[in-house]
């Protein structure tokens, strides 16, 4: 990622320069326009190549950053040993399935957490077989996602555990009728 960044930071710190450069050069003299002008209309397959090429470049370079971003935030707190850092990434992945793991009825989870200023927000994104009952099954998943946080992570600050039931879904069709 540093390499990466300092190669097209590098790129549009230079692209910044000639651009000033130019924009300079036309105030001063009007046949340097002129004939960036001439030079434009003769090259402009070239250039429109070398502007799309360095618009992906920024548009990669902005992805990139985004996910290291993202990746990189952390909950810490400190320990006796030291600082802990535990990342969001690996406390979603870990509700996941331990949620998976202790309710069931699941067909599919999706869980994001985030950091504010009230403390550890969560919002856990579901799809429901329709045989539970959902508020019994959302309580149980608020309770258990709460305990998971405070008693296994340690963080003392959960703002809020906000569950979203995107899909409700018929019987599954492996479960065998009673005759």
């Amino acid at each position: 990622m540093r390499i990466w960044s300092r190669i097209v930071g590098g790129i549009y710190i230079i692209m910044g320069i000639f651009f000033v450069f130019c924009l300079l050069s036309f105030f001063a003299n009007k046949e340097i326009c002129d004939s960036f002008t001439n030079f434009v209309g003769q090259n402009s397959i070239k250039i429109g190549i070398f502007a799309i090429v360095v618009l992906f470049m920024g548009i990669i370079w902005i992805v990139n950053w985004i996910d290291y971003v993202y990746r990189t935030k952390s909950v810490s707190f400190d320990n006796p040993g030291g600082k802990v850092k535990i990342s969001l990434k690996a406390i979603e992945d870990y509700i996941t399935s331990t949620i998976t793991r202790h309710i069931d009825g699941i067909k599919s989870i999706k869980v994001k957490a985030l950091v504010t200023s009230k403390g550890l927000e969560t919002k856990i994104n579901l799809k429901l077989f329709s045989h539970l009952n959902i508020p019994e099954t959302c309580n149980n998943i608020q309770e258990l996602t709460k305990s998971y946080l405070q008693d296994t992570i340690g963080i003392e600050r959960i703002s809020n555990i906000e569950i979203y039931v995107s899909n409700i879904i018929g019987e599954p069709e492996n479960k065998e009728k009673d005759d």
